[in-house]
């Protein structure tokens, strides 16, 4: 992007556009290296869906710089839905391919690789090449971020999101804690050995157990509620007491757009005392992500990952 709000942040010391991940993946690998080269990086740690990028590009990469994040071998079957929904096992609804969905029960079709819940529904679509069905389970949604290093989480928390921006995507976070979700994230870090981010999607049932329906592993909107006294920096180097002090948190503009009345009831994200200019510019991205979304005849969220996205090795 041209106007990322990160360019306008007294946080970045610089700002790079490099070529696309998903369609030009070589080029952007060169890219990095240069970056990194330049800059004498000490740490890569993709954050959004770049990282599969990243992790195919593992071992070059890696050679030169600290990856804070795993091969693709580890993230993709995490990233793939049906996998992560076998994988999952009992912590999971019920899940199948297409060939094998059941008939009159109710389901929840989406495709294998997706985000923000877009093309989610409820009906099975015309064409199934590359979705999965998943048995549907009633009740509260909530989400995990992990920061983890050789399998320890560092950190860990849990959130609702009282506002959403479309279908799936949350834009107001309120912290909570789940103490037997907690003991699932760790499991599974432990037994994959997980090194980076590592988020999971849950429903808890009126019964009170939850139910895991899919992962993400990389960065969420989890980091927003961690309060600010845990520094990053800090959790490469050892765990924070669990859980750790978290805070309410939305990101205002969305807000407001989306759901009014929750608006201003806690900290804008992107506006920060002493930094107050990504605030004042995100209609900049906001412009740009439009004129994508509307070049291409897609949604606004699809917009913001188009370059980025990955669809497994011989997707797009």
């Amino acid at each position: 992007m041209r106007y990322p709000l990160g360019r306008f942040s007294k946080a970045f010391a610089a700002h790079y556009r490099v070529p696309s991940p998903r369609f030009h993946r070589r080029e952007y690998g060169d890219a990095l290296l240069r970056i990194v080269e330049a800059e004498k990086v000490d740490l890569l740690w993709p954050t959004c869906e770049e990282i599969f990028h990243v992790a195919t590009l593992h071992e070059e990469l890696s050679s030169r710089v600290r990856l804070f994040c795993d091969p693709i071998t580890v993230l993709e079957p995490l990233h793939h839905k049906l996998k992560f929904a076998l994988f999952a096992g009992e912590n999971a609804p019920d899940s199948w391919a297409p060939a094998d969905a059941p008939s009159g029960q109710k389901l929840v079709w989406k495709p294998c690789y997706s985000r923000f819940a877009v093309r989610t529904r409820l009906d099975r679509p015309p064409s199934t090449a590359g979705w999965m069905a998943q048995e549907f389970v009633a009740g509260e949604e909530f989400s995990s971020w992990a920061l983890c290093v050789d399998g320890e989480v560092r950190a860990l928390t849990f959130y609702d999101c009282p506002a959403r921006a479309g279908r799936g995507a949350g834009c107001a976070f309120d912290p909570l804690w789940d103490e037997k979700a907690a003991a699932f994230v760790g499991e599974i870090a432990r037994s994959l050995h997980f090194t980076g981010s590592l988020a999971f999607d849950f429903i808890r049932s009126n019964t009170g157990h939850f139910r895991v329906i899919e992962c993400n592993p990389r960065l969420t909107s989890g980091l927003h509620v961690l309060d600010a006294s845990v520094r990053l920096t800090d959790l490469l180097e050892r765990p924070v007491e669990m859980p750790p002090p978290m805070n309410p948190a939305q990101l205002l503009l969305p807000t407001l757009l989306s759901t009014p009345l929750v608006a201003w009831s806690s900290p804008d994200v992107i506006s920060a005392p002493n930094d107050r200019r990504p605030a004042r510019t995100q209609v900049l991205g906001i412009a740009e992500l439009a004129g994508i979304a509307l070049r291409h005849l897609i949604s606004l969220p699809a917009a913001s990952t188009r370059d980025i996205e990955y669809n497994g090795q011989d997707g797009d």
